[in-house]
């Protein structure tokens, strides 16, 4: 019996060490299994959010050059009561050029024509201005005509107190109206001599001869407030002023 109990002890100690090496080598190989499988990779943090595309200003039309005269244009008065007048401004193949490029600003008694950068490089930009029309313009009735090898610039007519529109006789007025429209204010009596003046320059053989011989008799001292301008029909509305006039029209040279 104690030899049986004693070998009944050593397979039973002998099993339960088999039992506790394969735990352990089960584990040992679990730990292994573990140590082989990789760690997931670090998350990559979000990308930033996209910034929207801006689109450029349009940068204005900005030339260097010098402006230069055109080499030449031409005015045309056109037919009597017609609506407008023309100036022709001839540019070889101007048709061609750049329209953002080409440009006319109208004012009641102005024009400002430009062209910039034109011919073979761009090296010649014009401009035609002229702030002392010789009548004022109705700029909704005025425009630019932009043809092959030209420019077309019409310039509406006003109508005056007839109803009919006003008469050209020249693009430009003899006279700086700004200058003399300012000095008339300050003295209307200037303004009539102006006009006197005006009158001998542009009148016939008579009308200078008439007020050549009136002038003559003021410095002479032979002509008196009453006489006014008796010699000269239909300006008797102005008899009161003429004494005055006189003598300061003896400086115009008439």
């Amino acid at each position: 019996n104690a030899a049986s109990n004693a070998a009944s002890n050593a397979a039973s100690n002998a099993a339960s060490n088999a039992s506790t090496t394969q735990s352990a080598t089960a584990e040992d190989k679990m730990d292994q299994k573990d140590e082989s499988i990789p760690q997931a990779a670090a998350a990559a943090p979000p990308a930033p959010a996209a910034i929207p595309a801006r689109t450029p200003a349009k940068a204005p039309l900005i030339t260097t050059n010098k402006y230069q005269s055109f080499p030449t244009y031409y005015f045309d008065a056109g037919k009597y009561n017609s609506p407008t007048v023309s100036v022709y401004v001839p540019l070889e193949n101007i048709g061609s050029h750049d329209k953002s490029k080409i440009s006319c600003h109208f004012t009641s008694g102005s024009f400002d024509l430009i062209v910039n950068d034109w011919g073979e490089g761009g090296d010649k930009s014009y401009r035609l201005l002229n702030d002392n029309l010789e009548k004022d313009i109705d700029t909704s009735k005025s425009k630019m005509v932009i043809k092959p090898n030209k420019i077309l610039l019409k310039l509406g007519k006003v109508k005056g107190e007839m109803g009919s529109y006003d008469s050209w006789q020249q693009l430009t007025a003899k006279k700086n109206k700004k200058a003399s429209a300012k000095k008339e204010k300050e003295n209307p009596a200037a303004g009539i001599m102006d006009m006197m003046k005006d009158m001998y320059d542009e009148g016939d053989d008579n009308m200078k001869k008439m007020i050549g011989e009136t002038m003559y008799k003021q410095r002479m001292g032979q002509l008196n407030g009453d006489m006014g301008m008796g010699g000269m029909g239909g300006m008797g509305g102005m008899d009161d002023m003429m004494g005055g006039m006189m003598g300061g029209m003896g400086g115009m040279g008439l």
